[in-house]
């Protein structure tokens, strides 16, 4: 009896030193990336969604997120070393690699999901906004940026109306309070807007040569990173493939999984989180590759240097913006699993 029990208390030793504070195995790999919130911007319900579903586990990480209100703050956190990855947008990515900083970009979300909504009836068209004090984040910035090319498509600039520096949680408050008329919008922020007030905002239409022309988000690298711990990068994208594949997903089942996941982390109704799911998957938001789109990518970079927000001569080239090495690896682990 003594013999069986210290073989039990031995096997009980044995497993508790197989796991790490938090409850993860000692073989994980610690990683920290950065992610736009708390809550979390739509894009960024990755972080949450592979928590709930036990991704992150299951690819062998301990993971840390590490929540910035903007995508200027996420990548700089990438650069300083104080995350390995991190999500940004990707004309933020664009400056940092052209200005020398040392990451590249790793995976990608191709397709815009900005909308110019309004709840004043008479503004309905681009010309409409002279005048107008529009909510559009900083300057420079991708909502900035967006709304830059929406004015510039029916012949205004940005000095013709007053955009104001609000976005993410804020904007949705103000929206909610009254504080805000017309805003470029993440599609799940007018949505929440919309179901507090019972109000309904019109869309002003935008030119589809804006949004095939500009690229959204990139989640980024360090170069110091990969060099340190590519195994721990590419078990982060491992991670991200099944997360968006996850929601991406039109199964009934899954969409109403993710809508729980991302009703709870972003504090909404799980029925506008429904609802946003459905409006994203329809403009295939999240995508099932790379997301790195060269013509799209660099149709990115061409823009900012025409705005001159980039140098001619430090713009640049596709193969110093992207290392897709990492991805494809993690792509074919992720399909050796099935």
């Amino acid at each position: 009896m003594l013999k069986k029990s210290l073989f039990g208390l031995a096997a009980a030793l044995s497993a508790i030193t197989l796991l790490a504070p938090g409850g993860a195995s000692a073989n994980d790999i610690k990683l920290t990336a950065t992610a736009i919130g708390r809550p979390p911007i739509f894009s960024n319900t990755f972080a949450d969604v592979g928590e709930a579903l036990g991704i992150w586990k299951k690819v062998g990480l301990d993971m840390n997120f590490r929540w910035f209100q903007r995508g200027t703050d996420t990548a700089k956190a990438v650069v300083t070393g104080d995350a390995q990855v991190g999500y940004t947008a990707t004309p933020v990515a664009v400056n940092l690699i052209g200005a020398g900083a040392p990451i590249v970009i790793v995976a990608g979300m191709p397709n815009q999901d900005w909308i110019i909504g309004s709840d004043l009836p008479k503004v309905k068209g681009c010309k409409d906004l002279k005048g107008q004090t529009v909510a559009a984040d900083g300057i420079n910035n991708a909502r900035w940026l967006f709304l830059k090319s929406e004015a510039e498509s029916c012949s205004l600039s940005l000095k013709d109306m007053t955009p104001i520096d609000l976005a993410n949680a804020p904007l949705v408050k103000a929206g909610i309070a009254g504080q805000v008329h017309v805003a470029v919008f993440h599609v799940d922020e007018l949505a929440q807007i919309e179901f507090k007030t019972g109000k309904k905002w019109h869309l002003i239409p935008v030119p589809a040569s804006i949004k095939a022309g500009l690229h959204y988000g990139s989640v980024l690298a360090s170069k110091k990173a990969i060099a340190d711990n590519k195994e721990g990068v590419i078990r982060f994208l491992e991670g991200w493939i099944m997360t968006q594949k996850f929601m991406s997903s039109t199964k009934p089942a899954d969409q109403k999984k993710f809508a729980e996941i991302a009703a709870k982390a972003s504090q909404i109704d799980v029925k506008v989180a429904e609802g946003a799911i459905k409006s994203f998957q329809n403009i295939n938001y999240w995508v099932n590759n790379d997301g790195l789109n060269e013509k799209q990518m660099l149709g990115q970079v061409h823009e900012m240097v025409k705005d001159g927000l980039l140098k001619k001569d430090a713009q640049p080239s596709y193969d110093k913006l992207v290392d897709k090495s990492l991805y494809n690896e993690a792509m074919k682990r992720v399909n050796a699993m099935k």
